[in-house]
């Protein structure tokens, strides 16, 4: 099924979506340097050693941020079925409506969600759809294609 449907315009800067994506990101960050701080306090593993390991996760953990860097791009009003079994297909869910804009979140537990993994869907007044995407899901719709 060819889904050329997507016309991409930009890819936005902010990997980070919201004050939560940034809570949950430094909770991780000291929770990483608790618990070596913990194993070095427990165990006899060499502080360097550990350090690298720590520091090797945290940087291992970038790829995934930028992967959710927003991409932004126009649906035309002809292609909404193909993009919304698109969304189907990556397992997003309608959530809610604010303000006339639409967001689908990933269909996991609301722990486990990033606010800035969410596509967003605004009707323009041509009859097509600006839509804001991951950049992990623009590039799964470009496989696709």
């Amino acid at each position: 099924m060819k889904m050329s449907f997507f016309q991409k315009q930009s890819i936005g800067l902010t990997a980070l979506a919201s004050i939560r994506d940034w809570a949950i990101l430094a909770i991780v960050f000291v929770g990483v340097l608790g618990l070596r701080e913990a194993v070095l306090l427990w165990s006899h593993v060499d502080k360097h050693d550990l350090q690298f390991a720590f520091v090797g996760g945290c940087v291992g953990m970038l790829p995934s941020i930028l992967m959710c860097l927003p991409v932004h791009g126009v649906v035309d009003d002809l292609s909404r079925d193909a993009f919304h079994s698109f969304l189907k297909s990556m397992k997003f869910t309608r959530r809610f409506e604010r303000n006339g804009i639409q967001f689908y979140t990933h269909d996991t537990p609301r722990l486990m969600r990033w606010d800035s993994n969410r596509i967003t869907v605004k009707s323009l007044a041509d009859g097509n759809f600006s839509v804001s995407m991951p950049l992990y899901c623009y590039q799964a719709l470009k496989r696709r294609s």
